[in-house]
């Protein structure tokens, strides 16, 4: 994937010392960026009161791109998802020239880099830990269904909102060219069938909708507990959304983490009814919205035939006739 242009070089670490203090009136005393990431540009910041993480999004990068983060990730904490908490939001008139927002900071290692350190016995205690945060996340019921935790787009039943998805991605996808017609149409079809089969029984919940172990935190000294991290595609939906990628980051690349994860998850409360059928359709839907991101949003030829198998394997599971992607 090519790095977006904003995140191959941080500002001047000077402009966020300054749109620090100006955010909180405190007076930095060690400042330093952290490595680059794809999602956001972040500093690491200690103060006398403590330590902090100031962030601008790179991929979504507007005033209202983070205030919808925000909402989603005190919404998390107050229910008791540990996750560090937003205690500041600036304005993209700031020394950054960009909206920026502080929050706290736990001391910890993200998942991906813990697990290579972990031992079995570690691991397996860490996979559960990792399903009783994802479960207390689903406990924060929504009142509608709707495209982000503050409510900026939102759906009067699962249906509708599956369906909308469904088009924009649909649409989007034809218009880069990046998946045969005849296979798009097929796809889209089918699982426009599926959706309309959906029961009335799904209850919107604080969904992270990118649950990949980079988003996930373990803490130093708490080795019962995970966190979770980066909130920018959290939405109010089916919180079975959350098992299509924790399927493919997660289980099918560490299973040993599976079984741990299930349990965990399940010690807070049993998985959904139909729950199969219903991630099956998620499945699809998230694998058609690889091709207009990794096809023309952020080009990423590996990635995008990733995908390919991936699609073409669930068209298989659902006995579809015709090409393959």
């Amino acid at each position: 994937m090519t790095l977006p242009a904003l995140a191959a070089q941080h500002p001047p670490v000077e402009l966020a010392r300054v749109a620090f203090t100006q955010l909180t009136g405190e007076e930095v005393a060690r400042i330093a960026p952290i490595s680059t990431g794809w999602g956001h540009l972040s500093w690491k910041v200690a103060t006398t009161s403590g330590v902090y993480l100031i962030k601008t999004g790179i991929r979504r990068p507007e005033q209202s791109d983070l205030f919808r983060q925000a909402a989603a990730q005190q919404m998390a904490a107050a229910a008791g998802v540990l996750t560090p908490q937003v205690v500041a939001i600036g304005e993209a008139g700031g020394p950054l020239q960009r909206p920026c927002y502080v929050q706290t900071w736990i001391p910890g290692t993200d998942g991906a880099a813990a697990l290579a350190l972990l031992d079995p016995a570690r691991t397996a205690r860490f996979g559960y830990a990792l399903g009783q945060a994802a479960a207390v996340l689903h406990t924060v019921r929504g009142p509608r269904f709707a495209e982000d935790a503050a409510g900026t787009v939102t759906y009067p039943t699962w249906q509708a909102a599956c369906l909308a998805r469904l088009d924009r991605l649909t649409t989007a996808t034809a218009k880069v060219d990046v998946l045969p017609p005849d296979v798009l149409l097929t796809v889209s079809g089918h699982l426009t069938a599926l959706i309309e089969q959906l029961g009335g029984d799904v209850v919107p919940c604080l969904t992270h909708r990118d649950l990949y172990l980079p988003n996930t935190l373990a803490p130093h000294g708490c080795p019962d507990t995970a966190g979770l991290l980066d909130w920018e595609a959290a939405a109010f939906y089916d919180p079975i959304w959350d098992f299509v990628k924790l399927g493919m980051w997660v289980f099918d690349r560490h299973p040993q983490l599976r079984i741990p994860f299930l349990d965990g998850y399940t010690a807070t409360g049993a998985l959904p009814d139909g729950f199969d059928d219903r991630l099956t359709i998620y499945q699809g839907i998230e694998y058609l919205a690889a091709f207009p991101y990794f096809g023309a949003a952020w080009p990423d030829p590996v990635m995008l035939n990733g995908f390919r198998t991936l699609l073409g394997s669930w068209m298989d599971r659902h006995g579809l006739q015709g090409s393959r992607p």
